[in-house]
């Protein structure tokens, strides 16, 4: 099983003294990295049913990856992938394949 979801990203970037827009006086001060409030209930609670399945964020894939993850039907976070194929799309569709 694949669950697939995207991270968000919030680097800051700092400036330095010294020379004015320069590239090299720029540096990156902190950077956090999450995930959207449904796709990390949709992480808990697999991880508590204790689902095994393969985390794949689509924000740090390479573009052909996020294609062929298109094309397959993943056009919505968070969408898990069952083994045989089926797609289940959100957390209500993840939570109720396994509540039921």
């Amino acid at each position: 099983m694949k669950l697939y979801v995207k991270s968000i990203s919030t680097g800051a970037i700092e400036k330095s003294p010294g020379f004015l827009f320069h590239s090299c006086d720029l540096r990156e001060k902190q950077n956090v990295t999450f995930f959207s409030e449904e796709d990390q209930k949709a992480i808990e609670f697999l991880n508590d049913k204790g689902v095994k399945f393969e985390l794949v964020d689509l924000s740090k894939c390479s573009l052909a990856m996020r294609l062929k993850a298109k094309i397959n039907g993943v056009n919505k976070t968070p969408t898990l992938v069952l083994n045989d194929g089926t797609l289940l799309k959100g957390i209500r569709q993840i939570m109720n394949y396994f509540s039921g």
